[in-house]
């Protein structure tokens, strides 16, 4: 049986191109196409913020470019319905250059789905919420995910990222709840700031790694949750599909790929000595994974089934 990570982004937001420019100080890549003046991009990204002067018209890239700017970490972006990102450097005689980075992930739900995959805290007062880690300051609101990173860290700097960030948050539609899947979650024991939203198997394996192959049959279409639980490191995974009969083919799949010799036991232990429990309700999936007894597997189930009721409509 696959043995169970959970790994954590270099951060700097969940991988933008900032975390290069801070993890390796090689600057912004020259490369990429200016988008001309468009008028919302030039509202949303404004030639002046208080004292802070863009320098030019922002970089724009796609779906397809977007490797030109951060390379191999735009999969994490093309792993939700990320449109285009717009990337502006301002300028303030008196302070260290920002970097603004404004990606449009297409939908509220994505916008935090990418803010939640490397995410360990979060504050609130800037969109959605932020996480502000050294240099780098990251907020999600509405559709949009946004990056500021001042190029060097002083006494005044945390404070005039946080302006930067507040004067683009502005701007944005008014700011969305979490997508609704998180809020199904069993809030006893609950480890803050742990659920990952996604859609993918690749994400999933990213967060914690459950098989080589696809067997729960995770696609664009599908949304997720995995969220982690005291005692002990236990993981709640929640799926949901389009309707019953794929999440009960994914349920039957998932035991035939996973858990071989278990037979039709919801709950069983691993070879680690864990307890795992698994199932599915209507259009969703339930799967605990790492409990340590069968008691608590079984409760965080039960309080996941709970919490579906009226829900998988």
């Amino acid at each position: 049986m696959p043995e169970s990570r959970e790994t954590s982004l270099p951060l700097i937001r969940s991988v933008p191109a900032l975390a290069l420019l801070v993890l390796t100080s090689t600057g912004l890549p020259g490369c990429g196409d200016r988008e001309p003046d468009d008028t919302r991009v030039v509202d949303l990204l404004p030639e002046q913020i208080g004292a802070w002067t863009r320098e030019e018209s922002p970089a724009s890239y796609d779906r397809e470019t977007i490797f030109g700017y951060i390379d191999g970490a735009g999969e994490v972006y093309r792993s939700y319905a990320f449109a285009r990102v717009n990337v502006a450097v301002y300028t303030n005689p008196a302070a260290p250059d920002m970097t603004v980075e404004l990606f449009d992930m297409g939908n509220p739900a994505d916008a935090y789905g990418v803010f939640s995959y490397a995410r360990e805290r979060e504050q609130s007062g800037i969109g959605g919420g932020y996480e502000q880690r050294g240099r780098v300051l990251c907020f999600w609101q509405d559709r949009y995910y946004v990056c500021v990173a001042s190029e060097e860290r002083d006494a005044d700097s945390d404070r005039a990222t946080q302006d930067v960030a507040r004067a683009i948050s502005e701007r944005l539609p008014p700011v969305s709840e979490p997508p609704d899947l998180v809020s199904m979650l069993p809030s006893d024991g609950l480890v803050p700031f742990s659920q990952r939203f996604f859609h993918l198997h690749q994400s999933l394996n990213y967060h914690y790694y459950l098989a080589r192959e696809n067997i729960l049959g995770l696609t664009e279409e599908t949304d997720a949750v995995l969220a982690r639980y005291a005692p002990g490191s236990t993981y709640l995974l929640l799926v949901r599909y389009a309707n019953g009969t794929e999440a009960a083919a994914a349920a039957s799949s998932f035991r035939q790929g996973y858990l071989p010799e278990a037979g039709e036991s919801q709950t069983v232990e691993t070879e680690n000595g864990a307890f795992l429990s698994y199932g599915h309700r209507d259009r969703f999936v339930i799967v605990v994974l790492d409990a340590v007894s069968e008691d608590a597997a079984n409760d965080l189930f039960q309080a996941t089934l709970n919490r579906l009721t009226g829900s998988s409509d």
